[in-house]
């Protein structure tokens, strides 16, 4: 296991008590991997995630009040 790797899991176990970490990609089936702040917005809204948390942004979709 690389180094940095290894470090990361450490940690990630010593702060939640877990010793599994799972990763997944953050894309549509059959489209590149999200790799800038426009790409993740596309992916949010065709996506219709809840909630998408970018540095120190996090975006939710507008509320309608007409109702």
């Amino acid at each position: 296991m690389k180094p940095d790797l290894q470090a990361i899991l450490v940690a990630y176990r010593e702060i939640t008590g877990i010793s599994c970490l799972i990763n997944t990609s953050f894309n549509m089936h059959e489209e590149p991997i999200v790799n800038s702040a426009e790409d993740a917005v596309r992916t949010f809204v065709s996506a219709e995630l809840d909630l998408l948390i970018a540095e120190n942004y996090f975006v939710t979709h507008a509320q309608n009040t007409d109702k």
